[in-house]
């Protein structure tokens, strides 16, 4: 399918259900994920939609509202396959007895399902982690006190900030809005989300990037941290064309 034919049907889908990804759109018309992100890219530049974490939303829809409106009805059914093929091998890490945080956000949510089996310590923030806590499971869970947002499924504020400086953990997995590999940067779009990221991997042993591959070259507003900040940085998908450092892992 030649571009304008498959631009006029991204905006089709577009209007019919006010939310569109990568990964559908790829299948839908037979194309690669890579083809459809340079369409969107494409569309953005001519104001007809404006792209978001994994897809594109309509030009006119305010980012706040939206995004809030996203985080809470779409964002954990984007790219579920591969954040549980990240998580898998991410959770790979985690030792019996070991301490971990485990970030906000749905990439880091699968890491729960592998994680909550093993004689570990868990503190997180992530409201999506604590909803797959059974009485079965093995690990011992810990949450900060704080602000909950609902519309995030996650705990923020000065209370769980200064509950987390306590903490030591032997590994903090982290999420991110978007990532640079010029800028050597992983991208968040609150300030609040930033300062708990910041703190986890200040008193981490190590750290773990996780995010899906449509977050690569995604700027966001805030720099959260270095790259090089992570002992391994994980996303889904063959390896891309280019320089990428030594300490990025894509999972196939």
């Amino acid at each position: 399918m030649i571009a304008s034919a498959r631009n006029l049907y991204i905006l089709k889908r577009l209007n019919e259900s006010g939310i569109v990804d990568y990964k559908s759109i790829a299948g839908e018309l037979g194309v690669s994920e890579a083809t459809v992100r340079r369409d969107f890219e494409k569309l953005e530049s001519q104001g007809k939609l404006r792209r978001v974490q994994g897809g594109a939303v309509p030009s006119g829809t305010s980012g706040t509202g939206f995004d809030a409106e996203l985080s809470i009805r779409a964002k954990n059914n984007l790219n579920t396959q591969e954040k549980q093929l990240v998580a898998r091998v991410a959770a790979e890490n985690v030792e019996p007895g070991e301490c971990v945080y485990l970030d906000t956000g749905t990439s880091i949510a699968p890491l729960a399902q592998f994680l909550l089996a093993k004689p570990i310590r868990i503190v997180t923030c992530n409201n999506l982690v604590l909803q797959r806590v059974k009485p079965e499971s093995r690990a011992e869970v810990f949450i900060p006190g704080g602000r909950f947002l609902p519309a995030d499924q996650m705990i923020m504020g000065a209370i769980a900030e200064s509950t987390l400086e306590n903490f030591a953990f032997h590994r903090a997995f982290i999420s991110c809005m978007g990532l640079s590999v010029e800028a050597n940067t992983a991208y968040v779009t609150e300030m609040e989300s930033m300062k708990i990221k910041q703190i986890a991997i200040k008193n981490a042993e190590k750290s773990y990037l996780l995010a899906d591959s449509s977050k690569l070259q995604m700027v966001g507003l805030l720099r959260a941290a270095g790259l090089d900040a992570f002992e391994k940085v994980y996303l889904n998908g063959p390896r891309p064309r280019g320089e990428y450092p030594a300490n990025m892992v894509f999972v196939e």
